[in-house]
């Protein structure tokens, strides 16, 4: 990797490591990001293998929190939350390519 790259490991490590506010601030923008990232690909996985529980919220007839119990109650569906979760959280210190350049940062 190159110096781009350590720049951006050091900047997001001094954000969550600068004080209580930067700290904060850090951790508010991973939970945001986290929970997108996982209602977006859960309900896509959920959209793929279990149809009928996403088209039962969507009539009516099932609450939201029914498709929480169906990811909380299977290994497989917590497995995919689980990837997505780490993914996600450290997202900002994983290498971006460049498009104007093609190298990694």
């Amino acid at each position: 990797m190159n110096a781009a790259w350590r720049r951006k490991v050091r900047r997001e490590w001094g954000a969550l490591t600068g004080g209580p506010l930067s700290a904060t601030w850090w951790v508010t923008k991973a939970g945001l990001r986290v929970a997108f990232a996982e209602a977006m690909f859960v309900f896509l996985v959920l959209l793929n293998n279990d149809p009928s529980a996403v088209s039962a919220v969507a009539d009516g007839e099932a609450s939201v929190f029914s498709l929480v119990a169906v990811v909380l109650g299977s290994p497989g569906y917590l497995a995919i939350a689980g990837i997505v979760f780490a993914v996600a959280l450290l997202l900002p210190f994983l290498p971006r390519r460049n498009e104007a350049t093609n190298r990694w940062e």
